[in-house]
């Protein structure tokens, strides 16, 4: 039961919006990113794309550099961290955890929330390396921020479901972390 909420349909249709809009604008930054870096490949001898093995030639060899690679980073960064949940974008986890049958909690849990990590790690870091490394110091201390509050917040929760949302903040606060180290 969501605090707040009377109604399991309120409950539920709180829960449902709040995570279609995080995961809704999530999506659209990473989307500008990925249309930002397909017109900055046009240069390059690929011509404009969309293939990721491609784009990482084209980051390693340096195509992608300045204030545009780190708004890009920036942009995926916003997606990918509202997916993985990082703190502060992992609000909508705990409602939809708590709101949704116990089957859309597994898939969350086990699911979902692993793609985002899978996609700093396929798709960020290969294609802007310069930039991740920029970027490692900040992901490590949001990640850090995420494991002491998911940990804590699991502590207060006597919904099982909460309790496991807020551990996933954690568990993938750890592994965010681990990311970060660039290793």
């Amino acid at each position: 039961k969501i605090p707040g909420f009377t109604k399991p349909f309120e409950t539920r249709l709180y829960a449902a919006i709040k995570f279609f809009l995080f995961t809704l604008f999530g999506s659209a930054f990473m989307l500008l990113g990925f249309l930002a870096l397909y017109f900055e490949s046009g240069d390059s001898r690929f011509g404009n794309t969309f293939d990721i093995p491609q784009l990482t030639t084209l980051g390693s060899e340096g195509l992608f550099t300045g204030t545009f690679a780190f708004l890009v980073f920036g942009a995926m960064f916003l997606g990918f961290a509202v997916k993985v949940p990082m703190w502060p974008l992992h609000t909508w986890l705990p409602d939809a955890h708590t709101a949704a049958p116990t089957v859309g909690s597994v898939l969350l849990a086990a699911i979902l929330l692993k793609l985002g990590s899978y996609g700093f790690i396929r798709i960020s870091l290969p294609i802007l390396p310069q930039e991740a490394v920029e970027w490692a110091p900040f992901i490590a201390i949001l990640a850090v921020i995420g494991i002491i509050y998911g940990s804590l917040a699991c502590l207060a929760q006597t919904d099982m479901k909460r309790l496991i949302a807020f551990s996933s903040v954690g568990h993938m606060g750890f592994v965010m972390l681990g990311i970060a180290t660039m290793t």
